[in-house]
């Protein structure tokens, strides 16, 4: 990345200060080239003296600044611009797309950090698991203590709604996805949500990536439909592939599960140009989408032009948060929005109240637009942690995924059976996952492992190092 000089003075508007208007502002200079890619920011305390404001106020701006992915925060330096940054402003996206005005306001169940009797200690590095600890416990509490408050009704969770639950969600995909939206509907867990697309959907076929994330396999599988791998590469889902066929298409395009790949802004234009043209349904599965590191924001599938007749979006809060609460929520294509209702209604299938309480009380209040600010400069430290380790004890291996999320994929040699360096790297107290064993791998003879870094410290992700370097002889 290019290194500019840093900069002492900001040329922001004074009047109507805000976080908002300070972020808002910072991006139209990023757009316009007065901060190019690289470029130092004063410090939070050097701009509120500039401004005349609060320094929590400019902090504010920053920490959704570096959550949208326009800044980063350099150790011991300070804070940059992005490489990417101003194509990405350039583009028209924001930290907070236009909309409507705001308000005042998992994939596996949490690992066992304990030692079993007469065995290692087993460090468990499988996808799936943030680091609940990186939660601001004050402001937890704060949110499930207001949502506890409230009166109870008579109403099941499938019969309430609630707008101050739908009017954060749509915030939070505002400034964090891009995607303006009315309709979010809360569900209980990923899977419901494909499980509704999939039943509602009329259609036989769904096309998958190679490979892919085996619970989403199974439930489309449980459908009744008809599977297709598709393949990936550098940029993401190969959307050649895809035949005239009209389908259900399972995509992970901020950060390919398992291989990392992000799917080029090129190729999610042409993926919704696919499915208008063949009459099919993209189910993008945005499970971590909200973490970047050092490249430039790219729109959610569902944001572009077109998609919102068939796009149906599914975030949730199990790696933001924590896969404990069970929560997610899909933006279903417009099309579908009234059977999608009714099939959840049936089924019963909603989060409860208190649940989406609280969420709507932390996302209203700023407290998981800060939590993703601090999250996502904690997981780069120990994604670079990770990525030290294997560059010293491993460097003949190649990383994937390393741009977002929470965990990389590691290639290995061809010689080597990646279930067997698995095994042994288990034996040692180190848990990963094999690549070859994902839906849709054998087709491609895909042969690495699968390494989350959200829960890894520097002693662990050099144990880790050592002991794959052991296991690869």
């Amino acid at each position: 990345m290019p290194r500019h000089t840093r900069l002492v003075h900001l040329p922001l508007s004074t009047s109507d200060l805000s976080a908002k208007s300070i972020a808002t502002q910072m991006v139209a200079l990023i757009a316009g080239g007065q901060l190019a890619d690289g470029d130092w920011l004063p410090s939070t305390r050097a701009l509120a003296d500039d401004l005349r404001c609060s320094r929590t106020m400019v902090a504010a701006a920053y920490d959704e600044l570096v959550a949208a992915g326009f800044l980063e925060g350099v150790p011991g330096s300070g804070t940059r611009t992005t490489s990417g940054a101003a194509a990405a402003a350039a583009a028209g996206l924001s930290s907070r797309p236009a909309g409507r005005p705001r308000t005042d306001r998992a994939r596996r169940p949490s690992p066992s950090n304990g030692i079993a009797p007469e065995r290692v200690p087993s460090v468990d590095l499988r996808p799936g698991y943030p680091d609940p600890g990186l939660i601001d416990m004050r402001a937890w509490t704060r949110a499930w203590r207001a949502a506890a408050a409230r009166t109870p009704t008579t109403s099941s969770p499938w019969q309430d709604t609630s707008d101050s639950f739908v009017t954060a969600l749509t915030d939070h995909l505002r400034t964090n996805r891009g995607i303006d939206t009315d309709t979010v509907i809360d569900v209980p867990g990923s899977g419901a949500a494909f499980e509704a697309v999939a039943a509602v959907s009329g259609l036989t076929r769904c096309y998958l990536e190679s490979p892919c994330y085996p619970a989403a396999y199974e439930e489309f599988l449980r459908a009744g439909l008809h599977p297709t791998f598709v393949p990936v590469d550098d940029d993401g889902l190969r959307v050649d592939q895809l035949d005239e066929a009209a389908g259900l298409v399972y995509c992970t395009p901020a950060h390919q599960y398992p291989l990392g790949h992000r799917l080029s802004v090129n190729r999610r234009a042409e993926l919704v140009a696919w499915a208008r043209r063949t009459g099919s349904i993209i189910v993008e599965d945005d499970y971590d989408g909200e973490f970047r590191y050092g490249v430039a924001p790219l729109p959610a599938v569902r944001s572009v032009p077109g998609a919102g007749e068939h796009v149906a979006y599914i975030g949730t809060a199990s790696k933001i948060l924590t896969p404990g609460l069970g929560a997610a929520w899909l933006v279903p294509p417009r099309p579908l929005r009234d059977a999608v209702l009714t099939y959840l209604r049936e089924r019963r299938l909603a989060l409860s109240v208190i649940t989406r309480d609280a969420l709507a009380e932390l996302i209203l209040a700023g407290d998981l637009q800060r939590h993703l600010a601090r999250a996502a400069r904690e997981y780069r430290h120990r994604r670079d942690i990770l990525i030290a380790a294997l560059g010293t004890h491993c460097p003949e291996l190649s990383v994937l995924g390393v741009e977002a999320g929470l965990h990389v994929a590691v290639v290995l040699p061809g010689e080597h059976d990646d279930r067997r360096v698995a095994e042994r790297l288990t034996a040692q107290g180190f848990v990963v996952e094999p690549l070859s064993l994902y839906p849709g791998a054998a087709d491609r003879e895909i042969n690495g492992l699968a390494v989350c870094f959200a829960l890894i410290n520097r002693v662990s992700a050099n144990g880790f190092a050592i002991r794959l370097a052991g296991a690869l002889g």
